[in-house]
């Protein structure tokens, strides 16, 4: 069952998503009622933990973190019950608490499935990560109007989404497929299929006109090269392949009269926004904002005394700072939220040496690093169950390479005893 519910979710995700985006006729912040993506998966979610329940599959540290979300729910009931948020507010907070500990409900679903049974599902996460891939470069060859990033009365940077909501999650959802490529890279080595999908996800990422793809993407290529060569080879070998695609994309930039008007657009943006930024300019550019946002909520944070970050309860939906590590902190309170970040850390991060064990690492530092300063990675229900296959596969391979590595120790008559 099991299996079933992540199947037929996973499959719909892609038209759950292309049904938003074409209801609200691409228009970002239109209306929020077209929720066809968020409904198919809250419905997984749902029938996910409905199914270990009445099976009896829910380990003590799943249901550690079932207590930890219901503790932050019930924070956020206090803050409504003393008038700190509105109705509508809690009902959103509570929405956002669900889409971020919906991945350890996935994570504890991928923990019972079957090697093949897991095989099967990834087959079709990959296969659901390349129409992701693939409606991106579809709108900006094709022009699709819909799948642009940025819209408005005027198109004022480049960039498709294609069938994603939001290009911020796009971001995160091109992250955790670069993630889950490279590992597969790093457990069975090159492929055509592999290289295709990473190829294409790359091409994703610089179609997309965000910085933050851009940077998670080849993130993902420095923790590859890190586990797999150690720091000293992979900083020379990072060195020459970022000067070698620098050199390929300056000579697209002029030879490619569609790419050099692209990027023209995106540079008369930043350069409007520095010098409209005032103070700060560099780091406002950057971040997009989201220092700024920062400062007028810290300044709010001020008027309580600084109590949400002891206690949580701030209603973040009312104005997102949009960098998860701030927002999360303010739903939670720090110390809830130390407890959440450890929960993730310990899957990402297996005991050992090997490849997988060390790629797992650098992975989890990358989505910390990401979600802190871009957003829309721990709290996006899109990129929850992408996420989550990996830290089950860095557990299942980590656990594999230690196997491998005893049985190497053994003796002749050890072998054979243990086959």
């Amino acid at each position: 069952m099991i299996s079933l519910v992540l199947f037929f979710g996973i499959a719909l995700s892609p038209l759950s998503d292309f049904m938003s985006v074409y209801a609200l006729k691409g228009q970002v912040g239109g209306d929020m009622g077209a929720r066809y993506s968020l409904f198919v998966r809250g419905a997984m979610v749902a029938g996910l933990l409905a199914v270990m329940l009445f099976s009896g599959r829910v380990r003590f540290s799943n249901l550690r973190t079932c207590l930890l979300a219901l503790l932050v729910v019930l924070v956020s009931c206090a803050a409504l019950s003393f008038d700190e948020m509105a109705g509508g507010e809690f009902i959103e907070e509570v929405i956002v608490i669900a889409k971020v500990f919906s991945f350890f409900i996935y994570v504890a679903a991928f923990a019972e499935l079957e090697d093949a049974q897991l095989e099967k599902i990834e087959t079709l996460i990959r296969i659901t990560l390349l129409v992701y891939a693939l409606a991106i470069i579809a709108g900006a060859v094709f022009s699709i109007d819909i799948f642009r990033s940025y819209r408005g009365d005027t198109q004022i940077r480049a960039g498709y989404k294609g069938i994603v909501y939001a290009q911020n999650e796009a971001s995160a959802l091109l992250l955790s497929g670069m993630a889950l490529a490279y590992l597969h890279v790093i457990r069975n080595g090159w492929s055509a299929r592999r290289i295709g999908l990473v190829v294409a996800l790359f091409a994703a990422a610089f179609l997309l006109g965000t910085k933050g793809a851009l940077v998670a993407c080849f993130g993902v290529v420095a923790a590859y090269s890190f586990a797999r060569y150690g720091v000293v080879k992979a900083t020379v070998w990072l060195a020459t392949v970022i000067v070698l695609m620098l050199a390929t994309a300056v000579a697209i930039y002029y030879l490619v009269p569609s790419v050099h008007q692209a990027v023209d657009l995106s540079i008369q943006y930043f350069s409007y926004q520095s010098d409209h930024a005032g103070g700060g300019k560099i780091a406002t550019v950057l971040m997009s904002g989201r220092n700024v946002k920062f400062a007028n909520v810290w300044d709010d944070l001020a008027d309580k005394n600084f109590l949400p970050l002891l206690t949580g309860g701030y209603p973040i939906v009312r104005y997102l700072i949009e960098m998860d590590g701030p927002d999360l902190a303010l739903i939670m309170g720090i110390p809830v939220f130390c407890l959440y970040l450890w929960s993730i850390f310990k899957l990402y991060a297996r005991p050992g040496d090997g490849q997988v064990a060390q790629y797992g690492k650098y992975i989890f530092v990358l989505l910390i690093i990401i979600a802190c300063t871009a957003g829309h990675v721990l709290t996006s229900a899109i990129v929850a169950p992408f996420l989550a296959v990996v830290a089950d596969l860095v557990r299942r391979w980590s656990n594999d390479s230690r196997e491998d590595a005893a049985r190497g120790q053994w003796s002749f008559e050890e072998r054979v005893k243990n086959g």
